[in-house]
């Protein structure tokens, strides 16, 4: 029986997009940023001590520790430095940069996932892995003229969507693995 805890990891990222689509979506100025940090910090921190041992035990089966393992971790590597940026005070657009190439792996992994029909409903992890690296391709954008608020505004439901999809996804699946593990029992 391996461990699986999926669940909390899919949570976690959408939990970390609709914070990210609603930060997007105020558009605090940069004296209050700094209040942001603590949210960015905790998705980048439990994402950091889910991902890190998927991509170096995969505990899953086959393609699903790279599948989500990896793009969970830049993730969250993502969401620790957004936190350090807030926290100091500095430019959100460097780690908007770095974003901006794990998001393109986010639509690489889920059109081999669509293209593999990996998991129980491809279709709908191709979407997820579409909308959030479509939405996290655009932060950059929208954070380099946060003025053009059409742009941030499309930015932050594109994220919403995603955050949704993971969290549906996520719940979902925590909701199945009670059933799957109730007469587990470690040896």
């Amino acid at each position: 029986m391996f461990i699986d805890y999926l669940a909390v990891m899919l949570i976690n990222v959408g939990a970390g997009l609709a914070l990210l689509a609603h930060y997007l979506y105020v558009k605090p100025a940069p004296e209050a940023r700094r209040s942001w940090a603590s949210g960015f910090f905790a998705v980048g921190l439990l994402g950091l001590v889910t991902s890190v041992p998927m991509v170096l035990t995969w505990p899953l089966p086959g393609g699903y520790n790279v599948a989500y393992g990896e793009p969970a971790l830049l993730i969250s590597i993502l969401f620790l430095a957004a936190a350090v940026t807030l926290t100091f005070q500095w430019e959100p657009l460097i780690p908007a940069i770095y974003g901006f190439f794990g998001a393109i792996y986010s639509i690489v992994i889920g059109i081999r996932m669509e293209a593999l029909h990996l998991s129980s409903h491809p279709l709908v992890a191709f979407v997820g892995f579409l909308l959030a690296g479509l939405g996290g391709m655009l932060v950059l954008p929208a954070l380099q003229w946060h003025d053009n608020r059409t742009l941030t505004i499309v930015t932050s439901v594109v994220l919403g969507l995603a955050a949704i999809l993971w969290l549906y996804t996520g719940y979902t699946a925590g909701w199945g693995h009670v059933l799957d593990f109730a007469k587990y029992v470690p040896k």
